[in-house]
């Protein structure tokens, strides 16, 4: 843990001597080159400079660009390449709207191309050290399956780990770990194990100061960010499934309002030439209404671009879409890869019936066959359905329902709840170029 707050703290230090740095650096060659720069000039760019390191960190924590052992150096890559095209727009924006800062358009342009190449180079290459001088870590998977599934730890501490596992049978607890905790770096308890297991088994770990990763199952989702109350000499949790007060929800309410009017007028000459490409192919009608569960299981219809055949569920009514799915039609195939096919739901946010961030709405009749696996799915229903969310942020198209409800129920527990959407929609932007993200 120390090692990598060690390598994520010296690329920082690294980010802002470069974009520091960079815009100097124009500065001085422009000058030579014979650019008519003046005092006024680098007045405003040493006011200017600040707020630009600001952004920078503040963008690159959003794109977890300092998780330096947790994300892929593709996702890091597109985490750089969005926020400097952001940062670029915005020198230019700000120079143009308030006239505070007289900050030539060349010194910015530069600065991006030398900002580009560096910060990308510097990730790449203390990626590759951290990596390298990595040792391997030795993992203990605690379960009470006889077979857990251990997939999902294989990307941990960025794949260089050692994997063993251990069986618990019910009402066994640590004593058969006593004599190996010493042999393992860290632990993982799965959601096999009842609660009595659990609980004994982080005492055992905390006691030894032993590093324990805990799968969570509904009921340890239910305890996150309780409020704590004394009464007397008495602590309560008090538990609610949504931590979001009523200011957040008008402050979300007027975000929502924003980023739609802003994302549908960004993206209109798309509507039009998706229009365009499904009339040609297949004909009218252009969009697709569908009944979808919303808050309180109160129905709406969600508008989408077509993707399918007209009349594709007349024979085989309401089921799920599979890769290779003969009813989805050329157009709807690089909608769907694209994830362009949900920009008319935008138009759902504008109406109220759903938020840019929060749980997919899923179809009622669906609801219930998904319910017979995952009795507590309907949970999700608490909050406001959004485009999208922790699921399709952290999932895949066909992750497990379990495990989607896991990362809805995260979202509602979340108590900074404007922060939490802004990081998602500033990351739901990487979705477009992850192909592995999506079907």
């Amino acid at each position: 843990m120390r090692r990598e707050r060690f390598f994520s703290l010296l690329q920082a230090i690294l980010d802002v001597a470069i974009v520091y740095s960079s815009y100097y650096l124009w500065f001085k060659v422009g000058t030579l080159l014979g650019f008519q720069y003046t005092d006024r000039n680098l007045i405003g760019l040493q006011a200017f400079v600040p707020y630009v390191l600001v952004a920078y960190l503040v963008l690159f924590s959003f794109y977890r660009l300092y998780d330096i052992g947790e994300i892929d150096f593709y996702e890091t890559f597109l985490g750089i390449v969005f926020s400097e095209v952001f940062i670029m727009l915005l020198g230019f924006a700000i120079p143009f709207f308030l006239r505070a800062f007289a900050v030539p358009r060349t010194v910015i342009i530069f600065a991006f191309l030398v900002q580009i190449i560096l910060l990308v180079l510097s990730h790449l290459i203390l990626k590759r050290i951290y990596t390298h001088s990595s040792p391997y870590t030795k993992v203990l998977l605690i379960s009470r399956d006889a077979h857990p599934t251990i997939a999902y730890l294989q990307g941990i501490r960025n794949g260089k780990a050692n994997i063993d596992t251990v069986f618990l049978e019910i009402g066994e607890t640590y004593d058969s770990l006593k004599e190996v905790v010493h042999k393992y770096d860290l632990f993982v308890l799965d959601d096999s194990l009842d609660l009595g297991q659990k609980n004994e088994l982080l005492k055992f770990f905390a006691y030894r100061d032993k590093p324990v990763y805990l799968v969570p199952g509904v009921y340890e989702l239910m305890l996150l960010n309780p409020q704590a109350h004394f009464v007397n000499d008495i602590t309560l949790f008090e538990l609610n499934l949504v931590n979001i007060t009523g200011v957040e929800r008008t402050v979300k309410r007027i975000l929502d309002i924003l980023v739609s009017l802003v994302a549908l007028l960004v993206f209109s000459p798309v509507i039009f030439f998706v229009t365009f490409a499904i009339l040609l192919e297949d004909g009218r009608p252009i969009f697709y209404l569908q009944e979808r569960a919303g808050v309180n299981g109160r129905v709406f219809k969600t508008i989408k671009f077509r993707t399918m055949i007209r009349n594709a569920e007349k024979y085989t009514g309401a089921v799920l879409s599979s890769d290779n799915d003969p009813r989805v039609t050329k157009a709807g195939k690089f909608l769907r890869k694209t994830g362009l096919d949900e920009i008319p739901q935008f138009i759902n946010v504008l109406k109220g019936d759903m938020s840019v961030v929060g749980p997919r709405p899923e179809r009622p009749e669906l609801m219930e066959n998904i319910k017979n696996g995952v009795p507590e799915f309907d949970m999700r229903l608490k909050v406001k359905p959004g485009i999208t969310g922790f699921a399709q942020l952290h999932g895949k198209y066909d992750t497990a329902f379990d495990d989607k409800l896991k990362m809805d129920l995260l979202y509602a527990k979340q108590r900074n709840a404007i922060f939490t959407d802004i990081y998602v929609m500033f990351n739901t932007v990487k979705l477009f170029l992850l192909p592995k993200k999506r079907k």
